[in-house]
């Protein structure tokens, strides 16, 4: 067994928000690229249309990973208190071996088969 018993709350905090600014931006760059595309055939519109839709994606993503990174150093500082109280998590970890690497390119070799070969034609006579 294995136990956690505290987290690092600046380091946490930054990968969580990170991954949250990632996944976000995931959803919000399709989305605006959808409406940069729909937004010259506003009419005189146009430029301001597009200027708030960058805008407010870059807001969204940044705003996603600060609200993130917030919460997430909460949860780490709470986490880390009951840790202190109650002892960690306990995690039961097992050691496994490494898959087989890949074949490199260009290589020929076959994996091996279970059926039996199968044995070659007999010749056939041309008279």
């Amino acid at each position: 067994m294995f136990r956690i018993r505290r987290f690092g709350v600046m380091k946490t905090a930054t990968v969580v928000a990170v991954m949250y600014m990632v996944i976000v931006a995931v959803f919000v760059i399709p989305i605006a690229l959808i409406g940069l595309l729909i937004a010259p055939s506003q009419g005189s519109q146009a430029g301001t249309t597009v200027v708030g839709i960058v805008i407010f994606g870059a807001v969204a993503i940044l705003a996603y990973g600060l609200i993130g990174w917030i919460f997430t150093a909460l949860a780490a500082a709470i986490y880390n208190v009951a840790a202190g109280w109650v002892g960690g998590i306990e995690v039961q970890v097992e050691a496994v071996a490494p898959p087989p690497g890949l074949p490199a390119w260009g290589t020929t070799t076959q994996p091996p088969s279970s059926a039996p070969p199968v044995p070659p034609a007999p010749p056939t006579s041309s008279v």
